[in-house]
Parts: C-alpha cells; sequence; structure tokens
C-alpha cells in the first residue's frame, strides 16, 4: 500500500481572519510520522507523540 509522506490543504477562514487575511491561504509540509509509524509496527499515529515512559522505553530495545 501507501505511505502518505506530506500534507496539503487551504488554512479555514476562521484562521486566517483574525490576522486580516482574506485571501485564501494554502499550505504543505512533509513528515516522517507515516514511515516511523510502519517501521514501529504503530497503528495509531497517536502512539507516536505518548508520555508514557514505559511505552517510550520499550522502543529503545
Amino acid at each position: 500500500g501507501w505511505i502518505e509522506m506530506g500534507g496539503a490543504g487551504i488554512f479555514r477562514p476562521e484562521v486566517t481572519k483574525p490576522f486580516g487575511i482574506k485571501s485564501p491561504v494554502i499550505a504543505w509540509g512533509l513528515g516522517f510520522d507515516r514511515m516511523a509509524m510502519f517501521k514501529l509496527r504503530y497503528n495509531d499515529i497517536r502512539d507516536l507523540f505518548t508520555t508514557d515512559l514505559e511505552r517510550l522505553r520499550s522502543c529503545q530495545q
């Protein structure tokens, strides 16, 4: 299957209007989160950002 490496989209108006921006704003970025999930065999991306020390220690092995 495919692994998503980048994301893109348009900022929602409620984010840009407070800054006086009236034109649509696009954003994009690259991330290695999905590849790390694959390597660590995680099913949930939130597991990469856990504060559970036992889980983090188990990744060192």
